[in-house]
């Protein structure tokens, strides 16, 4: 095991997340081949006092922070439109890149920085699709690839939260320069699902979003430096609803929302197929409901799944897993890519997060022409 110096751009809970992370990669797992230890950090000026006490050496000038020889591996950790320069600086500086969702705020930006990645085969790309290392998702994947059910006919998708009411001010995810509204910060992750478990993407979609609130107010700062409130027009979706067409035949739907009382973090899916049916979702992490239509007692099995082959690292059967433990299995399964070893479950490339981006500008596309709109329209 070698240690590899990291550098993490981004002090929000993403950062402080991906912190606790990487000191625990090569205690969950002995057998990494890299230990990644955390180096240098770009911050905001108001958050530096609060990095360093995280053991944190403070960088307040992104650029530099990236190309220093300081590390060789970025974690991009910052709103969605930094994304792509913070990811280009890392791949010209030969560094290798694990980025926050969405990809990019659009799908130019994303083209871009796959074709960037991939002309640098020795260096890392890879996207923080973090639901891929739930292991009832391994399983449910494991459950299509071995055609357990045959041909999947209907799917259906959703991510729902309740923070986005009329009382919440404006910030960067409600910003159409910044981030990508509900569908990219939400949708992104059901769509990658889709994806991830069934191997099928959306062939055709029709859309329509709504901003259940027209006006937030955003904090701004003044040219004296003082700060201000001022209401602000928001052009991002708090809500998005899609039908879709798939190539092998089947339908499906993804919801996503902000505006879902009684929701926090609930997303999941369930997969219809000609001889069974498989369903998941977060709110019961660990299960993946499992339905048999040949069982002569027919009903749905609730499957533990943070045990068996399918599992990522658990320290005794029938302990539950969380989010800090799939975040630290996405930092190892980034380790054993580097070193060129198979992944437990695959990774997200930039070229599967550029698909993801192709998809939800079918989407937005769909809702702004009021029409079906083909994926091969996209590029």
């Amino acid at each position: 095991m070698r240690d590899m110096p990291v550098t993490i751009l981004g002090f929000g809970m993403m950062g402080r997340a991906r912190n606790a992370a990487y000191a625990n990669v090569a205690k969950y797992y002995g057998d990494t081949p890299i230990n990644p230890v955390i180096k240098q950090a770009f911050v905001l000026p108001n958050e530096a006092e609060s990095a360093k006490k995280l053991g944190w050496d403070v960088n307040l000038d992104m650029m530099d922070a990236i190309r220093s020889d300081k590390s060789e591996y970025v974690d991009i950790c910052l709103p969605n439109a930094l994304h792509y320069s913070a990811t280009m600086a890392a791949l010209d500086a030969k560094k290798h890149v694990f980025c926050e969702k969405p990809l990019a705020i659009s799908v130019d930006e994303a083209r871009e920085m796959t074709e960037a990645a991939e002309a640098r085969p020795g260096l890392l790309n890879s996207v923080n699709y973090i639901y891929r290392r739930c292991p009832a998702n391994v399983f449910a994947r494991q459950i299509v690839q071995e055609n357990w059910f045959g041909k999947l006919l209907e799917a259906r998708s959703y991510y729902n939260q309740s923070w986005g009411g009329p009382n919440t001010g404006g910030g960067w995810r409600f910003d159409a320069k910044a981030g990508g509204g509900t569908l990219g910060d939400l949708g992104s992750h059901a769509l990658d699902m889709l994806y991830f478990v069934t191997g099928l993407r959306p062939s055709e979609v029709v859309a329509t979003q709504v901003a259940h609130v027209k006006e937030r107010m955003f904090s701004v700062t003044k040219e004296d430096g003082s700060t201000a409130r001022e209401p602000r027009k928001i052009e991002v979706d708090d809500g998005t609803r899609v039908v879709y067409n798939l190539p092998n035949g089947g339908i499906g739907s993804l919801e996503c929302t902000r505006n879902a009382w009684g929701t926090e973090n609930t997303q999941g899916y369930e997969f219809y197929f000609e001889n069974g049916a498989i369903r998941w979702c977060y709110d019961d992490v660990n299960y993946l409901e499992v339905y048999e239509s040949g069982m002569r007692a027919r009903g749905w099995r609730r499957v533990l799944c943070n045990q068996g082959g399918f599992a990522y690292c658990h320290f005794a059967g029938g302990h539950m897993d969380g989010y800090r433990d799939f975040l630290t299995s996405q930092c190892y399964e980034n380790m054993r890519a580097i070193e060129g070893m198979d992944a437990i479950a695959p990774i997200a490339t930039f070229r599967e997060a550029y698909e993801v981006e192709r998809t939800m500008e079918a989407i937005r596309r769909s809702f702004r022409e009021r029409r079906w709109v083909k994926l091969e329209e996209i590029h």
